[in-house]
């Protein structure tokens, strides 16, 4: 779980754009695609230094509560991920969870503690992103007219 500061809104947008998880992903890049529940997207995993190419279904799209897609699905085995946002009176949380299912998902369980590292890495990854989008918001146009009209000596009644 994460905290980023910004909205629910804002967060579950940065989230369900997986059109753009390459500006802050480190591991999935998706193929262009409607993200709508049930619709089909390709997606490329980087893991150990390999890559993987996968189609993704979303199976969750609730805005601004959850985001979910499920992949590699096979008749035992499928990965499903995504990320749950709710607010509590602490502020914005993100839960961001990984399951592998079916019976061949069992023998993904002594790698879960690599996933949860590599899940770490995404969640810091995307805290990253929010912070550059924060800074990147100008500040509002009053204020800057106001600033630059203190610093030039000229006060409100002065034109």
């Amino acid at each position: 779980m994460f905290s980023p500061q910004i909205s629910r809104l804002r967060a579950w947008t940065l989230l369900a754009d997986l059109n753009r998880y390459e500006a802050w992903h480190p591991h999935y890049r998706f193929g262009a695609g409607v993200v709508e529940l049930g619709n089909k997207i390709d997606m490329t995993w980087t893991l150990m230094g390999k890559q993987a190419s996968l189609e993704a279904r979303i199976v969750a799209n609730d805005k601004p509560d959850i985001i979910r897609w499920r992949a590699a699905t096979l008749p035992l085995f499928s990965i499903e991920e995504g990320y749950e946002i709710y607010e509590d009176e602490t502020g914005l949380h993100v839960r961001h969870s990984f399951e592998c299912k079916g019976i061949l998902g069992l023998l993904a369980r002594p790698l879960a503690t690599g996933l949860r590292r590599q899940m770490r890495t995404q969640d810091a990854s995307f805290m990253a992103a929010v912070k550059r989008t924060v800074r990147a918001v100008s500040p509002a146009n009053r204020h800057k007219r106001r600033s630059l009209s203190v610093i030039k000596g000229r006060g409100k009644s002065d034109g």
